[in-house]
């Protein structure tokens, strides 16, 4: 519930303003320690229970911490699992090959971050097997910036360092009633400054969880659940009655409508696939039904046709469209028309693909996939994939 008052909700102090006085240095520090206080008794009573919660492995929380990146609580608690159970340890991860890690990272998406904990893994192998002690050491490591460096620092090793992600620049940009862009100087820099400021010291892993889970649960981007709020005494945003005003994000650019064409070649028990390669602009080394962006001036037909002869050596003898699939990446809305080929000829050499292979239908489900060629495989060959 948003109650609107230019004084404060009835009974409610006057909150502290974005400077972090009100009246005196001592005033401003004395409410923010009522703030810290009273976010942490109300995470530690209603944290949700997650499964990264109940250990206290440096390298668990560090999978953990990659893992959220831009994908959701739910999504994440069986990958989490089960990757530890391939890899429960930083050098049972090192020791793996990369087919294998992408192959238990497939259906999370962003396949850098993967990449990234793989050869961050094997680093600190090198290094002695233990994961740094320090945030600014844990940033030397592949794909590791400041959030994750200070949510592992904090929680891991339970250092008095800042996060600031998505949830905190919510809560803090409600709080302190902060107008600007927080992707942008100076606001981005206040942010930081400010979940410094705020931590109690010694209490940096509760206070940090506390702050995320506050802009997860209850601090929501379009419906805040203000009258849940454990701090909503503190929030000027409240007490003005514009929560959702805040933060004040860029526009997101507009949608662009993409469409692509997937060849499936199958003989005998097996289908064709291709490995993109490492350089890749998008899915770097995972497996693909040989595929192609149609441009404007083609048709599917034809682009399927090239993909066949151009990417793959075959002559192609017939193909038929069966399927259109849609998905999203980032800020594209891509439509995947699929085509059943028949060709003839043996694989030649392609400058598309890393490599081609004919893949036995029952061993789909061991290569890794993006999340569309998944969907397309589950598709066409059902439970065998």
């Amino acid at each position: 519930m948003i109650q609107k008052s230019k004084s404060g909700p009835r009974g409610h102090k006057r909150p502290f303003g974005p400077s972090g006085s009100d009246s005196t240095g001592s005033d401003a520090s004395a409410a923010r320690r009522r703030l810290s206080t009273a976010l942490l008794g109300w995470y530690r009573t209603h944290r949700r229970d997650l499964p990264w919660r109940r250990v206290d492995d440096p390298y668990a929380i560090w999978v953990s911490e990659v893992m959220l990146q831009q994908t959701r609580v739910q999504t994440v608690k069986p990958y989490f699992e089960r990757w530890l159970r391939a890899f429960p340890t930083v050098a049972a991860l090192a020791a793996a090959d990369e087919a294998t890690v992408l192959a238990h990272w497939q259906g999370l998406g962003y396949y850098s971050r993967a990449r990234s904990l793989h050869r961050g893994a094997q680093q600190v192998v090198r290094d002695g097997g233990v994961l740094p002690r320090d945030a600014h050491r844990l940033r030397e490591l592949p794909g590791i910036g400041p959030y994750t460096a200070g949510a592992i620092a904090s929680i891991a090793f339970g250092l008095d360092e800042p996060i600031v992600d998505g949830n905190v620049v919510r809560v803090l940009t409600r709080l302190f009633a902060l107008s600007g862009d927080p992707a942008k100087q100076p606001l981005k820099r206040r942010l930081w400054e400010l979940a410094r400021e705020l931590i109690p010291r010694g209490n940096a892993a509760d206070f940090n969880q506390g702050l995320m889970e506050l802009g997860a649960t209850r601090c929501t981007p379009r419906s805040p659940l203000c009258d849940q709020c454990p701090v909503a005494r503190h929030c000027q945003a409240f007490a003005r009655g514009t929560p959702t005003e805040f933060p004040q994000l860029a526009k997101r650019p507009e949608v662009t409508a993409v469409e692509t064409v997937a060849a499936v070649v199958r003989r005998g028990d097996k289908v064709l696939l291709g490995q993109l390669p490492p350089d890749a602009p998008r899915w770097a080394g995972l497996w693909v039904f040989p595929f192609d962006t149609v441009a404007s001036s083609e048709t599917a037909p034809k682009v399927a046709l090239r993909v066949l002869t151009r990417d793959c050596g075959l002559q192609p003898q017939r193909s038929t469209e069966t399927a259109q699939l849609e998905h999203t990446i980032t800020r594209f809305r891509i439509t995947l028309r699929v085509f059943d080929c028949q060709t003839s000829g043996r694989l030649g050499p392609s400058a598309a693909y890393r490599q081609l292979r004919w893949v036995a239908i029952d061993e789909l489900s061991a290569r890794a996939m993006p999340a569309p060629h998944r969907k397309l495989a589950s598709l066409r060959f059902g439970d065998a994939s």
